[in-house]
């Protein structure tokens, strides 16, 4: 068993509590289409893609024609809807700061994100925890979202320039089905919290978790 060097935040989910509004935001700019989205099937299916996959995916998967353009139309107005509620409808999960400080102690610390890098940087300068993360890989920085691994991979392969650390040496905090399959074709353990979906949905995970006090040094170094 390796000894833990690395431990890896989602953002959306697992930090901060924004699914739901980005849930409201999507099905926002899908309006004038006369459709919409469950909160079954926006979490169980498109919610770990950033905004561009989930709008070419339900798009294509209800068969609704679109190109680039629209789907960069359909975009911006998410971003519109989002940024304009951001402030007064998310808010950071209850025990995350205190997670975050106390593993920083012990560990390195990165977030792998589908988030905007904007959004990342805005709600952890305002919670004082920048400083905690050494590495941040957002949406801007891949072109395939979870459950593909590039955001694990690039962000291991970052901070493998300037330390030495193996797959197996890190565990991800996930809160999605699509998010637990990204962090186990990166080859890393992975924690999953139910704060987005039932524990049926998490079963590929390495251990289960409803609250950040079961993240211990211990099952951390058990895992």
């Amino acid at each position: 068993m390796a000894d833990k060097k690395l431990i890896i935040f989602d953002f959306d989910g697992v930090i901060y509590d924004s699914e739901p509004l980005h849930f409201k935001s999507f099905n926002h700019a899908l309006e004038p289409l006369n459709v919409e989205i469950t909160k079954e099937v926006y979490y169980k299916t498109y919610c770990s893609y950033d905004d561009e996959g989930f709008f070419k995916n339900f798009l294509n998967d209800n068969e609704i024609q679109n190109d680039d353009d629209f789907v960069n139309k359909l975009i911006k107005e998410k971003h519109f809807f989002f940024d304009k509620n951001f402030d007064s409808q998310t808010s950071i999960y209850p025990g995350s700061v205190e997670l975050i400080k106390r593993l920083s102690k012990s560990y390195i610390l990165g977030i792998g994100s589908g988030a905007r890098r904007e959004e990342i940087v805005r709600v952890l300068k305002r919670e004082d925890l920048l400083s905690s993360f050494e590495e941040i890989v957002s949406s801007d920085e891949t072109s395939h979202p979870k459950p593909n691994p590039e955001t694990y991979i690039l962000l291991l392969d970052r901070v493998n320039d300037t330390y030495q650390i193996s797959p197996d040496e890190c565990v991800v905090i996930e809160d999605t089905t699509k998010g637990v399959e990204a962090a186990k074709k990166a080859g890393m353990k992975c924690f999953a919290i139910t704060n987005s979906v039932e524990r049926e949905f998490l079963m590929n995970a390495d251990l289960i978790i409803s609250d950040y006090s079961e993240i211990t040094l211990e099952a951390i170094t058990n895992i």
